[in-house]
C-alpha cells in the first residue's frame, strides 16, 4: 500500500520507483500519480546492468517548485514491510528536519522499528529503506505535549497536527494528559479551550499558572510631624511678603498628640505550584519604635503619642518631647517670635519687637526691651524691663522682675518688683515693691489685693496712682459676660423656632437633611446651655470680687510723696504732703489712713 509522502507540514507528490527498466519504472510512476509522463520529473537514482536494478525519483510539480524543493520524507506501508523514503533539498530549499521525522515515526507507533536503518538513511540524506516488518498502518490523531518549568510556575502545551483522517484531541483528553503530567493547580480552562480551538500546531501556549506567593510587606513608621531639619526661614504671610519674626525653629506638639504611627509587617500569603506544592512566602520585616522621652506607646504597639505639650525633636533615632523651649542667648531676629505650648527659658535678653508666648512659664535670664511677653503661667525676669511705652508682660500666674520702666505688666498672680517707673501694673493678687528701693514712681499700679512698698511717688512730686480693687480688665470682662447673658436667650429662641419647623416638615423633608438639621439643633442647644452656665459662674465670681474689692490695703514702710493719688473703692485720696510709715484702707465710703499695719519683716507675706 502506497501513501503520499509528507514533509514538515505540506504534501509533496514525490516517490521512488524501482523496476527492471527505466520504462517500466516510468510506467509505474505515471499509474501511481494518475497524470501524463510530461507532468513528472524523473531522476535516475541507480541503474544496474542486471534486471530490476533501475530506481527512479519521480516528482510532480513545476520546474520552479522542483528547483527549490525542500527536503522531505514519506512512510509507506507495503506488502513486504514498512519503508521510509527521504528526498533531499534542491536549490534554495530547506534541509530535512530530523526532529520532525523522528516525532512522526514515534507518533506512527511502528512495531519493531529499525532505528539503525532510519539513522543510516538520514545520514545519506536521500533514498529508500525498509524500517519495519509488514503491519497495519496506524493513523494518529492530534496529540499534545506538556512542558512544566523547572520552578513549577507555569505549564506550556504544544498541540501537534493529526494525519488526514486522524481524530481530534478532546478537552477531556487534554485535561487527562495534564493530570498525568502532575498538573493539579492553576489550570486555565478558558486558555486550554482556546488552545484546542485555534489549532496553532507546533507552538507552545501557556495553559496553567501557579498561584505565586505574596511576600509580606515590611513594617514602617509614619511620622506625623516634620522630621526635616529646621530651616529657620521666615513665614510667608501672602502677597509676596514674609514675617521675619516667625521662624521655622521647632515643631510644636500638644499633649496626647499622635507623633508616630507604626504599621506592622504582614506575613504574606503562601503560593501553590502547578503541581500543588506550597510555595513559601517571605514574611515582612517588622520595625520598632525609636527611643523617646516624654512619649508613650499604645498597648497595641501601633501609636506613639506626646505625654506633654511642647516641642518635639527627632535626633539620633530618638523622639524627644520637651515642655521647655530653651533659647541660648538673646531672643532677637535670629530667633524670631515664639509661640510655644509649654515653658520658655531664655538665657539672654528679649530684644525690642520680639513676641514671646507660652502656655507655661517664661524665664528671662537678662532684661526685656520694648517686647511682648505673654505666659499662661509665671514670668520671671532676672533683669528688668525698659519698655519704651511699648513693652508688655502678661502672665496667668505671678511676675517677678527687678524693675519696670515705661512698661505694662498684667498678672493674675502676685507681682514682685524692686522699682516701677512710669509704668502700668495690674495684678489680681498682691503687688510688692521690695529690694534696695522698693519704690513705685509715676504711672499707675493696681491690685485686687494689697499693695506693699517702701516708697510711692518721688521728691519731684511725680504723679503716681495706686489703686486697690477690681482691675479694669475684670470690669470689662464682667460687662462682656452680662451682654452674653442677654444674647443667649435670643439664640435659644432661634433653636425653638427650628424645632417647630422640623416638627412640621418631618414628613415632607428629605430624611437625611431633616436628621442633619435635627442633630445640629440638639448639639447647638447643648453648647449654648453649657456656655450659659459658664457665664453665670464667672459672673458670680467677678461680682463677689467687686463687692469685696474694698478689703485691700496699701502699706508703705517709708514715704508716700506729695503728688501721689490713692484709689480704693469709689474714693480717691490725693496726697498733698509727704506721709511716712502709713497704711491706707477703705472705711465708710472713703479712703482713710493710719500708722502702717504691718511690720517690715512681713512685707513679703
Amino acid at each position: 500500500m502506497y501513501k503520499k509522502e509528507k514533509k514538515g507540514g505540506s504534501i509533496m507528490k514525490a516517490k521512488y520507483f524501482t523496476a527492471e527498466s527505466r520504462d517500466a519504472a516510468v510506467a509505474i510512476a505515471v499509474s501511481y500519480f494518475g497524470c501524463n509522463e510530461e507532468d513528472i520529473t524523473f531522476e535516475i537514482i541507480s541503474e544496474g546492468e542486471e534486471a530490476g536494478a533501475c530506481q527512479l525519483e519521480a516528482i510532480v510539480g513545476s520546474k520552479g517548485e522542483i528547483a527549490n524543493m525542500d527536503a522531505h520524507y514519506g512512510v509507506f506501508y507495503e506488502n513486504d514491510g514498512v519503508y521510509l523514503e527521504l528526498y533531499r533539498e534542491r536549490g534554495l530549499g530547506n534541509k530535512l528536519d530530523n526532529n520532525d521525522l523522528m516525532q512522526h515515526l514515534s507518533r506512527k507507533n511502528i512495531c519493531e522499528l529499525n532505528m539503525s536503518a532510519v539513522q543510516a538513511l538520514t545520514l545519506a540524506t536521500m533514498g529508500r529503506v525498509k524500517i519495519a516488518k509488514p503491519q497495519k498502518e496506524q493513523i494518529y490523531g492530534e496529540s499534545i505535549s506538556i512542558n512544566i518549568t523547572a520552578d513549577e510556575q507555569s505549564v506550556s502545551a504544544t498541540l501537534y497536527a493529526p494525519e488526514p483522517g486522524g481524530p481530534m484531541l478532546s478537552i477531556e483528553a487534554a485535561r487527562k494528559k495534564l493530570s498525568e503530567a502532575g498538573v493539579t493547580h492553576g489550570l486555565d480552562e478558558q486558555a486550554l479551550s482556546m488552545f484546542l480551538e485555534e489549532k496553532d500546531y507546533g507552538h507552545p501556549h501557556v495553559v496553567a499558572i501557579a498561584t505565586p506567593a505574596e511576600d509580606g510587606i515590611d513594617g514602617k513608621l509614619i511620622f506625623n510631624f516634620s522630621t526635616d531639619e529646621r530651616t529657620g526661614c521666615p513665614r510667608e504671610i501672602g502677597g509676596g511678603r514674609v514675617d521675619y519674626r516667625s521662624l521655622d525653629l521647632y515643631v510644636s506638639v500638644e499633649q496626647g498628640q499622635l507623633l508616630i504611627t507604626r504599621v506592622p509587617a504582614t506575613e504574606g500569603m503562601p503560593g501553590t505550584s502547578v503541581k500543588g506544592k506550597i510555595i513559601k512566602q517571605k514574611p515582612g520585616k517588622d520595625v520598632a519604635f525609636p527611643r523617646g522621652k516624654n512619649v508613650e506607646i499604645s498597648q497595641e504597639k501601633t501609636e506613639m503619642r506626646a505625654l506633654c505639650s511642647g516641642m518635639v525633636e527627632f535626633i539620633n533615632n530618638s523622639v524627644n518631647v520637651s515642655s521647655v523651649y530653651n533659647i541660648k542667648g538673646d531672643c532677637d531676629l535670629s530667633v524670631g517670635n515664639i509661640d510655644f505650648d509649654g515653658s520658655v527659658h531664655i538665657s539672654g535678653n528679649v530684644r525690642s519687637g520680639s513676641v514671646v508666648k507660652a502656655t507655661g512659664a517664661i524665664v528671662v535670664g537678662g532684661s526685656v526691651e520694648a517686647a511682648t511677653i505673654i505666659a499662661g503661667g509665671n514670668v520671671e525676669v532676672k533683669g528688668g524691663m525698659q519698655g519704651g511705652d511699648k513693652g508688655l508682660i502678661e502672665a496667668g500666674g505671678s511676675v517677678n522682675i527687678l524693675y519696670v520702666e515705661r512698661g505694662t505688666v498684667l498678672a493674675d498672680g502676685p507681682v514682685t518688683v524692686d522699682v516701677s517707673i512710669h509704668s502700668f501694673i495690674e495684678t489680681a493678687h498682691t503687688l510688692t515693691a521690695k529690694g534696695k528701693r522698693g519704690a513705685i514712681i509715676g504711672g499707675r499700679v493696681g491690685s485686687s489685693g494689697n499693695i506693699i512698698a517702701n516708697y510711692i511717688g518721688a521728691l519731684s512730686n511725680t504723679r503716681t496712682e495706686v489703686v486697690v480693687g477690681v482691675m479694669q480688665r475684670k470690669r470689662a470682662r464682667l460687662q462682656f459676660l452680662e451682654k452674653e447673658i442677654e444674647r443667649l436667650p435670643r439664640e435659644q429662641d432661634k433653636l425653638d423656632k427650628l424645632d417647630a419647623y422640623l416638627r412640621k416638615t418631618k414628613d415632607t423633608m428629605e430624611p437625611e437633611k431633616w436628621e442633619l438639621l435635627h442633630r445640629s439643633g440638639i448639639e447647638n442647644r447643648r453648647l449654648n446651655n453649657e456656655y450659659l452656665e459658664d457665664c453665670k459662674f464667672e459672673i458670680n465670681k467677678l461680682t463677689y470680687e467687686l463687692e469685696n474689692s474694698t478689703e485691700g490695703r496699701i502699706h508703705v514702710f517709708n514715704t508716700v510723696f506729695s503728688g501721689s493719688r490713692v484709689l480704693i473703692g469709689s474714693d480717691t485720696y490725693v496726697v498733698n504732703d509727704d506721709i511716712n510709715y502709713v497704711s491706707f484702707r477703705y472705711s465708710d465710703k472713703q479712703v482713710v489712713y493710719g500708722p502702717c499695719e504691718i511690720t517690715q519683716d512681713k512685707k513679703s507675706a
